[in-house]
């Protein structure tokens, strides 16, 4: 796992009754050179004692030599509340100062969400072209540190459930069961990257145990970290595709400030390639900075040059306004001509999920990616993710997809080795507003 100092650690006191779940706090805390006897016990009583001085740890007055802030952020280990009885927050906050966070509590306690499900309707509303999917989560919070991600760049804990081998019976299994059209499920997390615990975690061990007692069953990690040695030694790997989050040199050092730079992600992908996990990278989100062209250039170059992938997804940096992306990305490193027109189209984008950079400047970035990649390669799957209908209608010669049903690197039925399991009952992406 990642090397990292925390301010704090803490714990659910109630772990201490589950040997496995304690087991695997101690594997991390060791890890991190650290000792179980620092690792503050958490209860209902204590909770927001603990809330407030985790809000007042963060960011911190200093950083330890040859240490990044982003990587000081309190830890949490907690228990996912997946039964009846789960805490009353209102009941837990009752007595608290108003200031409390209660976000910060909710993690504590882990009283976050173990799975969602990606809505046809949602997608109509937000026009976002994708794919309806169930996806897993055991975390909360980052060590990264992007500054687009609200996490990366505001949280203050990183939560991490431990009870994982009850998370992967009463949600994981009963999920895959009752949906048996959906072959392959993202391990996303909330704000996360897991796979920066492994292998002390041991999540992706139990979850492709999991898998392979299912057929035709694929579980998807989705990251930008460049921790995957550990993957050659899972049972399993055979149940892994790896997605990665892929930008250039230059965005990784300035916006993604505690992340593996473009290259060490092709050098990890290379690896996963090697021992036989296939290999799909999305370059989301593009952050268009100055000089971009040449610098995603670059990148695209050396993935090709590096690996084989099954596709490449696209997508311009969205979901914020353009005063937001202001507030968490200083302007001067962008393109002026491209903040320009952000600025112009503020209040037509303010509502828009898509934004804040228009239609217009979208388009353009992404013809620019289309042409670099298949200067590499003719065959590769290309896709826009989550993007809106239009863009899909307007670049889908240049795409060589169909809108309607695509392959792309984390969708419910992209198979390893490109194939798309549509069936009578889950045919169509996002596109379509109904199914049939």
């Amino acid at each position: 796992m990642y090397r990292l100092t925390p301010a704090g650690l803490y714990m659910l006191a109630e772990i201490e009754s589950d040997a496995t779940a304690l087991e695997r706090v101690e594997r991390m805390v060791t890890a991190l050179g650290r000792d179980m006897d620092e690792v503050v016990r958490v209860r209902p009583d204590n909770v927001v004692e603990a809330a407030t001085e985790i809000q007042g740890n963060w960011p911190p007055a200093e950083v330890p030599e040859g240490q990044l802030k982003e990587r000081t952020r309190s830890l949490a280990f907690t228990r996912l509340q997946l039964g009846d009885e789960k805490p009353d927050l209102d009941e837990v906050l009752q007595d608290a100062p108003e200031d409390t966070p209660r976000d910060l509590v909710a993690n504590l306690l882990g009283c976050f969400r173990a799975t969602q499900r990606r809505l046809r309707e949602d997608d109509q509303t937000r026009n976002h072209v994708c794919w309806c999917a169930h996806e897993f989560g055991t975390m909360v919070g980052c060590p990264h540190g992007c500054q687009y991600c609200g996490a990366g760049k505001n949280g203050k804990l990183i939560s991490v459930a431990v009870n994982v081998e009850e998370f992967i019976e009463g949600v994981v299994e009963p999920t895959l069961r009752e949906n048996p059209w959906q072959k392959c499920f993202r391990m996303i997390g909330w704000g996360s990257d897991q796979i920066t615990f492994e292998p002390e975690y041991g999540l992706f061990d139990a979850l492709t145990r999991s898998m392979s007692r299912f057929e035709d069953r694929y579980a998807i990690i989705h990251t930008a970290s460049d921790n995957v040695r550990w993957i050659a030694d899972l049972p399993h790997r055979d149940r892994l595709i790896c997605v990665w989050s892929l930008t250039c040199n230059a965005v990784a050092g300035q916006i993604e400030p505690a992340a593996p730079s473009g290259t060490e992600r092709i050098e990890a992908a290379q690896f996963c390639q090697r021992i036989g996990v296939p290999v799909r990278y999305k370059f989301k989100p593009i952050v268009p900075i100055r000089n971009w062209r040449e610098e995603y250039a670059q990148t695209v170059e050396e993935l090709f040059r590096e690996t084989q992938p099954e596709s490449i997804g696209l997508c311009v940096l969205m979901w914020m306004t353009a005063e937001q992306l202001k507030q968490r990305i200083d302007p001067a490193l962008l393109d002026p001509e491209y903040v320009a027109a952000m600025e112009e189209a503020a209040d037509d984008m303010k509502e828009v999920h898509t934004g804040p950079f228009p239609p217009a400047v979208r388009a353009e970035v992404y013809r620019f990616f289309i042409e670099e990649v298949r200067r590499w390669s003719k065959e590769v799957p290309i896709y826009l993710s989550t993007e809106s209908r239009e863009l899909w209608d307007e670049l889908g010669p240049q795409i060589g997809q169909d809108k309607r049903a695509f392959v792309c690197g984390c969708g419910p039925l992209a198979l390893p080795g490109g194939g798309l399991a549509v069936s009578r009952s889950f045919k169509y992406s996002t596109y379509e507003a109904k199914d049939a």
